[in-house]
């Protein structure tokens, strides 16, 4: 007890200081108790200190109590240090209310009251905050730059920009935080140009950017047009050796991802030095958004297994959705496994990615299972188990689930009708289809997009109800889309409505001249009903033309490796001649089945076509599919994932 007497006020005071700088809570928690048994709480600047350490190391239930217990002692900097901690735990309306309390005892300071405008920028309060701008003006506190930063900042966030500029003129030397802060709130406000214009007045200026100039200012690079802006920030980052930290680098990756520019983003991930699991997770998810999948499943794997950081559930919701696209039910599972191992508290987040996988690979029974285990499910669960069903032919299973979302009080959104029509379209249940339609906007309040009206029409098409189909077309002005005017001519070929497909065609040859489907389409519809001289007509057309119609093709996921193939065969007036597989490996273990005579490939309906055409462009428009692979018989089990159509 002696030696602690002995301590002097100043040096517990510097004490705790230390421990609030480092966030040492045991310690400081030690040194309240030595405060305590010396008596020294009825120091002022001593308890400042205890409450300054709590609230520091976000013990703000305690900071409070020692706010408390200070009563009549508390000063302006006990005021200033409980509304600081309130602001910094993200209680910014406890920051607001102390604030409030204060005012009646004291004139706030100009620390108080930047710390109570960052807690009215996450409550976007723009009264209150213009309140604090007025004490600050009156006790002559505007003109001091952390407080004039505060309020760049709190405008910025309630969207003032012209506020925010204001602000910004009054100061006579703004620094680096007043232009970031501008630059941040230019490009969140939609007014990048701005942005721009600003950084390159700050660089005039001569102050040097910073990590978060450059983060703020490559936000502004969002369109084509800006790609070298860019490209020119990103030589400045190298210049001043911020490429290589994780901050600027991750947002130079998100930067290049916007224009597909894979390979440039990926020479940005492998320069940061220390890469953080963001840096991961923004490569992975760069790959995915540039159908990359393989490469992002294999980044995945070289994080998983030779980097010494915590996958998190944005990371495995990344890799899962790389699976769900190549349709690889092999890595979709060892993540899974994966994610057992790991014991994580799933999110749902992370549970709609792994129902997701298992629909997209033809699993809907482990879909069903992962979302029957799902403690918490959200509106996309229900899309994506609705529209899991409905893709594989159970409409009634698909129905009954949305019956059950609306019954628990979940209301439908314009994905669940997208899901819900195609469960019919698939089902052939085209009544229920009709009236599900007809309901989004008398019952639900929900106006039809062009996804559910092309749905609609290739549901009524593939019943032959084209009239029906072309009377929904008239009652939308995007009823004559090049995305609903495909579903109807995909429907006339089927059905051979000449009439109805040749107005369709020439719709859409004025939409979209530079594509061949119509002609392809108007071709097999012709010959379908045996309009030959059409048929020669409408390849003349499409010859003439110079378009190239890209081969059918399909992927088949080979021991864990997506293999690409396309079908190419010769082709005579009589017949399928010489099949022969093209692909990249293991093309002798497939085998077509073709009759010489009649042109049918077994499963699929009549090929028709002319002489001269491709077996590839003969075969890709059968029954108005592409080729999926599902008919052609191979030595070895396989799992086909997906045709382009």
């Amino acid at each position: 007890m002696g030696v602690v007497s002995q301590i002097a006020p100043e040096t517990i005071g510097s004490l705790l200081h230390h421990c609030s700088k480092t966030k040492a809570i045991r310690h400081g928690l030690c040194f309240h108790a030595v405060v305590v048994k010396s008596g020294m709480q009825i120091d002022v600047v001593v308890s400042n200190h205890i409450l300054n350490m709590y609230a520091k190391c976000g013990q703000i239930t305690s900071a409070r109590k020692a706010f408390d217990e200070m009563s009549e002692r508390r000063n302006l900097v006990s005021w200033s240090a409980m509304i600081s901690g309130y602001a910094q735990s993200q209680q910014p309306r406890m920051a607001i209310e102390v604030f409030s309390r204060m005012t009646r005892l004291h004139h706030a300071n100009e620390y108080v009251l930047a710390s109570t405008l960052s807690a009215c920028a996450s409550l976007l309060a723009l009264t209150q905050g213009q309140q604090i701008h007025a004490h600050s003006v009156k006790f002559g506190y505007s003109g001091v730059s952390f407080v004039a930063n505060s309020l760049i900042t709190m405008y910025m966030k309630c969207g003032q920009c012209n506020d925010a500029l204001r602000v910004f003129s009054t100061l006579s030397e703004p620094d680096l935080v007043s232009y970031n802060g501008l630059i941040a709130g230019l490009v969140e406000n939609e007014q990048p140009a701005k942005g721009f214009e600003l950084y390159k007045e700050m660089c005039r200026q001569g102050v040097l950017p910073d990590r978060l100039s450059f983060v703020g200012v490559l936000g502004t690079c969002s369109t084509a047009e800006d790609l070298w802006r860019g490209m020119a920030l990103h030589c400045q980052t190298i210049k001043v050796n911020l490429d290589s930290t994780p901050f600027t680098g991750n947002v130079i990756i998100t930067m290049y991802s916007k224009y597909a520019m894979i390979e440039e983003a990926e020479k940005a991930f492998r320069l940061i030095d220390e890469k953080d699991v963001i840096s991961w997770n923004t490569i992975i998810a760069t790959c995915c958004h540039c159908n990359d999948h393989e490469k992002g499943l294999s980044i995945f794997k070289e994080m998983a297994n030779g980097v010494s950081l915590w996958l998190d559930d944005f990371t495995y919701a990344s890799a899962l959705a790389s699976c769900a696209w190549l349709a690889s039910m092999r890595h979709g599972k060892q993540i899974h496994a994966h994610l057992i191992r790991a014991k994580l508290d799933r999110d749902v987040g992370l549970d709609n990615a792994l129902l997701n996988m298992y629909a997209k690979c033809g699993c809907i029974g482990y879909a069903y299972t992962v979302f029957n285990q799902m403690d918490c499910r959200n509106i996309i669960s229900w899309n994506s188990i609705i529209a899991g069903f409905g893709n594989h032919g159970h409409g009634s299973k698909a129905l009954e689930l949305f019956h059950q979302m609306q019954e628990i009080g979940l209301d439908p959104d314009s994905i669940t009708f997208v899901a819900v029509l195609i469960a019919c379209n698939h089902a052939g249940l085209v009544d229920e289809g009709q009236t599900y339609f007809n309901s989004m906007d008398e019952i639900y309040g929900i106006a039809p997009e062009i996804e559910h009206l092309s749905c609609l029409i290739d549901m009524l098409g593939r019943a032959g109800r084209l009239k029906e189909a072309e009377e929904y077309m008239e009652k939308f002005l995007f009823g004559h889309d090049p995305i609903v005017l495909g579903s109807i001519l995909s429907a006339c070929r089927l059905r051979g409505d000449v009439l109805i497909g040749e107005r369709s065609a020439r719709n859409l040859l004025k939409l979209q001249p530079a594509t061949t489907s119509p002609y392809v389409l108007l071709s097999n519809m012709y010959a379908s009903d045996g309009m030959w001289n059409c048929v020669a007509k409408a390849r003349k057309i499409l010859n003439a033309s110079g378009l190239k119609k890209e081969p059918g093709h399909s992927l088949v996921e080979v021991k864990g490796v997506v293999e690409k193939f396309t079908i190419e065969m010769d082709v005579s007036q009589h017949g399928l001649r010489a099949p022969a597989m093209s692909t990249s490996q293991d093309a002798d273990t497939m085998k077509v089945i073709t009759n010489r005579d009649t042109g049918r490939l077994r499963g699929f309906g009549f090929v028709n076509f002319d002489e001269g055409e491709s077996a590839s462009e003969a075969l890709s428009t059968v029954d108005g599919q592409k080729l999926n692979g599902r008919n052609i018989p191979i030595s070895y089990p396989y799992r086909m994932s997906c045709s382009s159509r």
